[in-house]
């Protein structure tokens, strides 16, 4: 532990100066920003910042890759939470918690909440960074095809517990979600499922879906429903923004659990920090006990997804620099700036590149305190400059979810795409139909299904390789668990009624 602690005090040596530190400040705005733009995420924002470390040093190079990275972590929340447009994928769970919030007017406390949960999640991913990286990712190599596919099952299982007060609309949801995934070419043959147009060859882009489906849907909803926010006059006070005491009690325990899983889960290649904050969004509404708020403004369902999707960033970056996997699309970039640099991602980059390493790692507990700071005192900016426009506020989402389905790939096919699922939004909307079940599908379904093949493939069609691998067999009897737990409390809080009666 003691070499550890000099290595990264030695990674602060390199980075604790002017330039360096305004490089990471800056970097963390840009990539704030970039996360709040509906269709630009981490990946976008890492592409877009490459060009200018051309010829940078590789410290500063790196320290300004991984701070746009953790600054479009923060950035998707902004307009989850203020106008239901998740910025990525993650931001999801957010808009489901933060956007009530926003419609009660407790918008401020909710960007407070999420960016001091953001802030703490990302800190316990870095823990685990510094300290646990090559032991981690020394266990996390073992898992293969069939884990990862009981893994994604035990994330769809979750859908009963995003399913509300109507399984049957919830299975709807999911079967749709499911049909949605099949689009395209299929990973494993190559065989083209529902080409109708070759713009549907690679599918139905994901981000498109969202933009759609929580941003147009919402539009949609409140012109029909004449719905307009009343935020009041301007104001410029902290203690309408920072989470009070009752917010901190209900959010600590989320909080905690959901860095240590978002972490467990970004080390997991392909998982990514979508996967986790679902997970950390189903296990906090199990340990509730006030499940009936979630979907309603429920603190600690905001908390808890916040700090998986900050902590996923960490988590990811394990496996890219101590075994040369990326975690994420984001790591996958990462992965070519490494390579980019001169370095040679694998077991080999701590010892041949350490300082370097180090210093980005530096890097981002810097960046992760700088973007707390920003974020909080950027509050009142938010809140406020959503008071001016809001008499505007259709249009200009309207004007950004075609913007950011247009930047997707620079092709009006995805335009299409949003307005399709912008309606098909509405319509869930109105209709009461869950929207948690359909993204998770969409999310899990193609992974779980190349995963199920890959297994059955290298076992060479024996279903035996799930109880004959001790990690499968304890990943199985866990599943067993849930669903038994989930079957017991209906039965129960059916016997209770009953009793009532």
């Amino acid at each position: 532990m003691l070499d550890t602690l000099a290595s990264l005090g030695g990674g602060f040596s390199d980075i604790l100066n002017p330039q360096n530190l305004l490089l990471i400040f800056v970097a963390g705005l840009i990539g704030t920003v970039v996360g709040a733009l509906p269709g630009l995420g981490p990946s976008a924002g890492i592409a877009l910042m490459m060009p200018l470390t051309f010829g940078m040093s590789q410290t500063a190079g790196l320290c300004l890759l991984t701070g746009v990275y953790l600054g479009t972590m923060y950035g998707g929340r902004i307009t989850a939470i203020l106008i239901n447009t998740p910025g990525d994928a993650p931001a999801i769970i957010t808009a489901l918690e933060g956007y009530p919030l926003m419609r009660q007017g407790r918008g401020g406390l909710a960007l407070g909440v999420s960016a001091l949960s953001s802030f703490i999640g990302g800190t316990i991913g870095l823990a685990v960074l510094v300290f646990f990286a090559p032991v981690v990712a020394e266990y996390a190599i073992f898992l293969g095809p069939s884990e990862y596919f009981l893994l994604m099952v035990i994330g769809l299982s979750t859908i009963v517990l995003l399913a509300g007060d109507n399984i049957f609309k919830a299975v709807i949801a999911t079967l749709f979600g499911v049909l949605v995934s099949t689009f395209g070419s299929d990973y494993i043959s190559g065989y083209v499922r529902f080409g109708f147009t070759p713009e549907l060859i690679e599918g139905i882009d994901f981000v498109a879906i969202i933009i759609g489906l929580y941003g147009l849907g919402e539009v949609f909803f409140n012109l029909e429903k004449r719905i307009v926010l009343n935020l009041g006059r301007p104001e410029f006070r902290f203690s309408d923004y920072f989470p009070d005491r009752d917010s901190l009690k209900t959010s600590f325990w989320p909080v905690m659990r959901g860095g240590v899983l978002g972490t467990s889960v970004g080390i997991l290649p392909g998982a990514g920090a979508t996967v986790a904050t679902f997970l950390s969004y189903a296990l906090e509404r199990k340990l509730s006990r006030r499940p009936e708020k979630f979907g309603d403004g429920a603190i600690e369902g905001l908390a808890g997804p916040e700090s998986s999707n900050n902590a996923g960033v960490p988590g990811s970056l394990i496996p890219l620099i101590t075994l040369g996997i990326p975690g994420s699309g984001g790591t996958a970039i990462m992965l070519g700036a490494l390579i980019m640099f001169g370095m040679q991602p694998g077991p080999l980059l701590m010892i041949q590149s350490g300082d370097v390493v180090w210093a980005m790692i530096a890097g981002l507990i810097v960046g992760n305190v700088f973007l707390l700071a920003s974020n909080v005192l950027l509050i009142p900016v938010f809140i406020n400059a959503l008071r001016l426009i809001q008499n505007h506020l259709s249009s200009i989402v309207l004007g950004l979810c075609v913007v950011g389905a247009f930047s997707l790939n620079y092709d009006i096919f995805n335009i299409w795409i949003v307005l399709v699922f912008g309606a098909v939004g509405y319509l869930m909307k109105k209709n009461d139909y869950p929207t948690g079940p359909f993204i998770l599908a969409v999310v899990l379904a193609p992974l779980t299904e190349n995963y199920f093949r890959q297994t059955i493939m290298q076992a060479q069609g024996s279903w035996e390789v799930f109880v004959t691998r001790p990690v499968s067999l304890g990943l199985l009897i866990f599943l067993a668990l849930i669903v038994a737990a989930s079957v017991a409390k209906k039965v129960l809080a059916k016997r209770r009624n009953d009793t009532t009666s």
